[in-house]
Order: C-alpha cells, then structure tokens, then sequence
C-alpha cells in the first residue's frame, strides 16, 4: 500500500498558513473605502449658506423660514447672507460661497446681455418656483406720469444686481426708452415712502410677490399708485419667463378699493436655485420643506400650495438638481445616491485595479509557496516508481504467489493514482504538466502489470495442458 500522504485540507491549511491574509485585508480596505467615500460624497456640511436679497424683502423673508426648518428638522447652522438681490445671489451660488439662492430669472441675461456658464455646464441648479412676483410700476399718488410719458427719472426699488434693476431695464426696452437719458436710480424699500413723500420719485418699478409689505403700505397709504404696464401681453410674449397677469380689483384693500379695478401686468415665477455641487440629500431635504403644505401656508405660498409638482417644476431656467428631481419623481429615484456614484468615480476605478494587483499577487504567492515546497505529486511519484521497481523483479513466468504479487501491485497502482486525481481541482488538471506525466506513468505501469500477469496466466494454462 502506498505511505500517508496529506489531504488536500491539510495542504491548503499548511499555504494558508504561511500566506498573508489577503481575503481580510481586501475586506478591511474595500469596506473602510467605500465608507469614507460615501460619507465625504452624501454628507450634509456643518454650515449651510443661503444668500436671501436684501433685509425685509420677501426673499429675506423666505430665506429665513427655510433656515429655521432646517436648524429644526436637521440640527444645523444656517448662514442667511443679505445681498444686493438676484445677479448677486446667483453669483455667490456659482463661485460656491452659499448652497442655496432665491432668483428671478433672466435677470442675469438682462443684465449681463447673455447667459454665463463655465466649460463643464452650470454651476447653479433648479430646485423650485416659489411664488409670483408681479411687475408694479408705482407713481405719487397725485402725479400724472405715465410709463410712455417718462421725461427725466425713473427709480428702481432696490439694488443694480438685483431683479428689480432688471426689470427696469427691461421694461424700459418695451416701451422705447433709451436706458441713457434716463437717471435709472437705486433706493432700499426701507426709504422708498420718504423718497416719494419728498417728490423724488418720477416713476418706481416694484418686482415682488403681493405679500410684499412695501407695496401694501405704498398702495393703502395716501403716497402712490399703481401705473399701467402698457402692452403688457405684448411685453409677456416676448420674454420666455413672463407671463400675463392680473391683480384683482381690492387685492390690498377692499373700502375703498386698491387698487379700484383689475390692474393688468405681467409676472414670473421666483425661484429657489442650489449649487451643482450641493449635496443631494440636502437639497431632497430642502426640497421636502419647500413642498410641506404647513412651510407653504406659513409663507403664503397659495400657487405651490394649489398646484403642487406643476407649479413647482415650471419653466426652470436651470436644469433640475436630483436631490429635487427625487422628491418631485420618486420613481425615477436611483438606488444609489448620485453623488456617491460620481464622487467614487475615481475610487472604484482603484479599487478595482487593487483587487486586481492583490488576486495577481496573491496567485503568484501561492504558486511560489508551492514551489518552496515539495510538490504534492511528488511522494506519489516516488511511490510509482518504487513499486515499477519491484515489478521489475517479476517476469510473470514463476508461480501462483508471483502472479498474486503482480496482481497486489496493480491495485496499488490504481489506489496510488485515485488518491493523487482527488486531491486536484479541474482547473489544476489543466494546468499542471506534472499531473499529466504522473498518470501516463500509471498507465504505463499499468499496461505492464498487465502484460506480465497475462503472460503468467497463458503460462500457467501450458502447464496445465
């Protein structure tokens, strides 16, 4: 019988042994990698910033409800930035010194003559409308100017990158004025009823939402009144984010009525825009609270309140965030957070070389272990040949004990060649020249064996006869 040889378990035990653990150390790289890639990619920051306009605007008002969410809902601090309005908000959107800007579009087309992006697409995003705001051309209440008639100086309520400056400009175009023999001047709406009061003011232009304080006081007070917006269809037409619109008759006062009769302007939406790079569990939060109907009736914001995703997702002038794309269309909500997946770009394509490397590695350690060591074939060869050897001794001419030992022989034979082929894999059948050799030397022995126990059994029936 041929000597104890150890089992495949015991072989691998003995290279698994002197082999570095590459399974536990992959596992521990792979794991701590992908956590530390989600966390940086998905973590909400410590501050948030929102550039909310100038102070008792509606924006700041807005802005600051939503701070007050999110110190609520998620335990942050949030920055509200005053600023001189729309262009200056997007502006610090884009140069990523806030997360969020309230804007009214086209102001930056207006103001700056063409739309800006840089190489790689935008750097702002859509989140939400908002609400209106209306186009309101205030005069002194006993003046007679008139938009077509305006002589000297026109005032815009608010700051030159704001959307009110905008939409002077802009309405100055409509009706054919040119913007450089007319003073178009800038007051807070803080000083805007001491302005008028002092006879200052030839024609102001308002861009707001109804619940602007400021124009409640101006309309309900004895210092102004509204201008009609001449053509105002004709002006919505021509500018994609304009719309017709009406103020209805007693919208701010009912006895005496303010304004008297259904003042026709037009009006667009104010929108929430958030940096390309913000994350995007931030923005799904931020998105949740716009579209919470309490936020909504807190703030008045009747139209999102009414019409919900449509009024919402309407004509944005940036393409969508997926943090809001995920809230508006749950459906189309990947499994796995965008900017994890973006983020981990980089990190995938190294680890996947890693795991590369280290199976490369790890294959060609194995194969030098087992070559340190004594092949596994080897004491099976020794064997074979030792029992070729004795079979040499045996020329199958002798008697019945011979032919029993040439018999013994063979069946160790094939004992010895079971117990090799079982401890190799398929692939290790393939690949190994060695095994190969050793079993067309068991054949080989085999067909010996056999030859000389034929020859002893024709031998033995000679004698016979």
């Amino acid at each position: 019988m041929p000597r104890a040889v150890a089992n495949e378990d015991e072989q691998h035990l003995a290279i698994r042994n002197l082999s570095p653990p590459w399974y536990a150390i992959i596992f521990v790289v792979l794991v701590s990698s992908l956590f530390l890639a989600y966390w940086w990619t998905t973590g909400i920051p410590a501050v948030v910033r929102i550039a909310s306009g100038p102070a008792n605007g509606r924006y700041a008002e807005l802005a600051n409800g939503l701070a007050e969410e999110l110190r609520a809902r998620l335990m942050l601090e949030v920055d509200v930035i005053t600023t001189g309005g729309s262009l200056e908000n997007l502006q610090k959107l884009e140069t990523n010194q806030v997360h969020f800007a309230l804007y009214q579009p086209e102001t930056r087309e207006i103001l700056d003559g063409a739309r800006t992006s840089s190489e790689d697409g935008e750097l702002a995003a859509f989140v939400s409308n908002l609400y209106p705001e209306f186009l309101l051309p205030i005069a002194p209440r006993n003046s007679s100017a008139e938009l077509d008639r305006v002589e000297h100086r026109i005032w815009c309520c608010n700051d030159r990158l704001s959307g009110d400056f905008a939409m002077t400009k802009l309405l100055l175009r409509h009706i054919g004025s040119d913007d450089r023999t007319i003073d178009i001047e800038t007051v807070p709406y803080a000083d805007l009823p001491e302005q008028i009061a002092a006879g200052n003011v030839e024609i102001g232009i308002i861009c707001c939402g109804l619940r602007a304080p400021v124009v409640k006081d101006l309309l309900t007070s004895s210092l102004a009144r509204l201008v009609d917006v001449p053509f105002a269809d004709a002006l919505a037409r021509r500018n994609t984010s304009l719309s017709p619109d009406v103020v209805p008759a007693g919208y701010f006062q009912v006895s005496p009525a303010v304004p008297p009769n259904d003042f026709h302007t037009v009006s667009l939406h104010a929108q929430l825009l958030a940096g390309n790079s913000a994350p995007v569990g931030l923005v799904e939060e931020v998105t949740r609270i716009i579209t919470d109907a309490r936020f909504q009736r807190r703030h008045g914001l009747n139209e999102l309140l009414e019409e919900g995703t449509t009024y919402a997702t309407q004509r944005p002038e940036f393409e969508l965030h997926a943090g809001a794309s995920h809230v508006f269309y749950p459906d189309l909500k990947p499994f796995i957070n965008p900017d994890f997946v973006e983020g981990t770009e980089g990190i995938r394509s190294f680890l996947v070389s890693l795991i590369a490397a280290v199976w490369l590695l790890r294959r060609w350690w194995r194969k030098r272990l087992i070559r340190s060591q004594e092949h596994r074939l080897d004491r099976y060869i020794h064997q074979l040949l030792e029992l070729e050897h004795q079979q040499m001794e045996v020329d199958g001419e002798g008697n019945a004990e011979e032919s029993k030992r040439l018999q013994t022989m063979l069946d160790e034979v094939t004992i010895l060649r079971q117990e090799a082929l079982s401890e190799f894999t398929a692939h290790e059948l393939n690949e190994d020249r060695a095994i190969d050799c050793f079993v067309q030397m068991c054949h080989a022995l085999s067909e010996k064996l056999n030859a000389k126990l034929t020859r002893h059994s024709l031998n033995a029936l000679r004698r016979g006869l």
